[in-house]
């Protein structure tokens, strides 16, 4: 018995419907893609900008008050100058330096305005106090203009000293004129990196050279540590720019970063990622909106198309009905049968398919490399946590990529990427996934395999990478970091961020090694 199938009319409306819900939410979804990637843009540019205009304002103002004490210093030294001198001086430039002072050779003070400088824990100094301090040591014995690192006074205040020698008429060393900045009291250096209107979460910080907090928004973090951060590395190298940031207390920012010359320094503006998330769903609402009537005309549109298209058809099997049953029709068939598009109706369905085969390939493949991407890679780990499958993670970075960029062009730093991509992809097999996560960085999720495996596998990559040539012209190094999927993992960041830190350790003892994760302590092999 002849079993009925489909009618062309449905099967064309099904399938155009498909396609125009297919492609609008492929049109949000790149919408909203490009939206997120322009705002990021947007507050990392501005971050960094604005980091430039503190360092900028900052820099001038130390090298003002520098030339200011210089000044004051070639005064003292062809001039009478007395205390009231001195007042007169300070009081014109209160808002710069909280206290002024003149030493003589050994730092006994015979000068100081205001007359007495009283600190929190009741201390005093006065004039015949002898500063010991190693600051005032340093700037004594040096006999240079100087401008001093923050460091913290035995009253727990941060305090900052700019200062210049003092020479008589015959050239002989008579001791120094200092200007103090107390950082956490009012002046003109605390106005210009405490007075801004950001809003968004977004806030400034300022590193000194040695990675130590001197400026932030919750004094009690004044003189922390945070030179393991990321961009505080990069700012006590020397350098500027802005980039994505997790900070110390896990929180992820747009940050903006600046060096600033004069005095060591590294000013930070950064704006919580989260900032991102209003955008989108306002441009989600308002398309959500704009589209959908369009979307209902589309589909009526679409319906009597479908319509149009296969009514022919629908005459052809009316006519071989007819003929069946031995009914005569005064149309030729010949004529319906010239009018019938069944050819054009597979190829429209054949290439619909072909074109989303091609969209869902490009959406899942790294551009340059030809392996899984970073949406691929989160894909398939969910899936993998979802199912409480047993696996390892490895996540590897190429050491000082940016060397190879430097040395050899953009586009040698791409075929390394490549090359190492190539390789990387041999170690994938069939059940495993080898994938770029961005940038320089790599790596492998190996299926039904523990970490020691796993660390073993990654050994193996590491070393034939050493030994390879790459395109650059000599061998790369990668460093490994390996941690495996426990079952109290319910996230994937966590299970990245196991990887991430065994990376990082891998790379803070000296790069081209593995490092296993462990909660309290690491094991590495180079």
């Amino acid at each position: 018995m002849f079993k009925r199938g489909i009618k062309l009319r449905l099967a064309i409306g099904m399938l155009i419907i498909t396609a125009v819900i297919s492609s609008t939410v492929v049109s949000w979804f790149a919408a909203t893609s490009a939206l997120r990637s322009s705002i990021e843009q947007k507050y990392l540019e501005s971050n960094y900008n604005y980091s430039m205009k503190l360092a900028q304002s900052t820099d001038d103002l130390m090298s003002h008050m520098r030339e200011e004490i210089v000044a004051m210093a070639d005064i003292v030294n062809h001039h009478q100058f007395d205390q009231q001198d001195l007042d007169t001086w300070h009081s014109a430039h209160a808002d710069q330096f909280n206290s002024t002072f003149v030493t003589d050779e050994e730092g006994y003070i015979q000068l100081l305005s205001p007359s007495i400088v009283q600190f929190k824990d009741g201390a005093k100094v006065k004039v015949g106090t002898k500063i010991t301090s190693e600051t005032v040591k340093k700037a004594l014995a040096i006999k240079e203009p100087f401008i001093s690192k923050p460091y913290q006074a035995t009253s727990g205040q941060m305090i900052m000293l700019i200062s210049a020698p003092i020479f008589n008429d015959e050239g002989v060393y008579r001791g120094l004129i200092g200007g103090t900045v107390y950082l956490e009291s009012d002046n003109a250096l605390k106005n210009i990196l405490y007075k801004h209107e950001l809003g968004e979460g977004s806030y400034v910080y300022v590193v000194d050279s040695d990675g130590h907090l001197i400026y932030h928004p919750d004094t009690a973090r004044l003189d922390e540590s945070v030179s393991r951060n990321q961009v505080v590395k990069e700012l006590m190298e020397g350098n500027s720019g802005s980039s994505s940031v997790i900070n110390s207390k896990g929180n992820e920012y747009y940050a903006g970063f600046t060096h600033v010359e004069s005095t060591g320094w590294g000013i930070v503006s950064q704006t919580p990622t989260s900032v991102v998330e209003g955008p989108l769903r306002e441009l989600f609402a308002k398309m959500a909106i704009q589209s959908v009537p369009l979307l209902i005309i589309i589909l009526v549109i679409a319906a009597i198309l479908a319509s149009s298209i296969s009514r022919p058809l629908n005459v052809l099997a009316e006519y071989s009905q007819a003929g069946s049953s031995h009914k005569k029709f005064s149309s030729s068939f010949k004529e319906v049968e010239m009018k019938s598009t069944i050819y054009e109706v597979k190829q429209l369905y054949y290439q619909i398919n072909k074109y989303f085969t091609m969209l869902n390939k490009e959406i899942q493949i790294d551009g340059l490399t030809g392996i899984a991407n970073r949406k691929t890679f989160d894909s398939i780990i969910k899936e993998w946590i979802d199912k409480n499958e047993s696996f390892s993670l490895i996540m590897l970075d190429i050491d000082h990529f940016k060397q190879v960029n430097d040395t050899y062009g953009h586009l040698t730093g791409d075929e390394v990427l490549k090359f190492l991509s190539a390789i990387l992809n041999g170690y994938a097999g069939e059940n495993h996934l080898g994938f770029r996560y961005g940038g320089e960085e790599f790596g492998l999720l190996l299926k039904g395999v523990d970490e020691r495996e796993a660390y073993f596998a990654a050994e193996a990559l590491r070393k034939e990478i050493a030994a390879t040539p790459s395109p650059a012209g000599k061998p790369i190094t990668i460093s490994l970091g390996v941690t495996e999927y426990l079952q109290m993992d319910d996230h994937p960041e966590t299970i990245i961020q196991r990887a991430d830190a065994a990376l990082y350790q891998s790379k803070a003892a000296g790069r081209n090694q593995t490092t296993i994760f462990r909660e309290e302590r690491t094991s590495a092999s180079s």
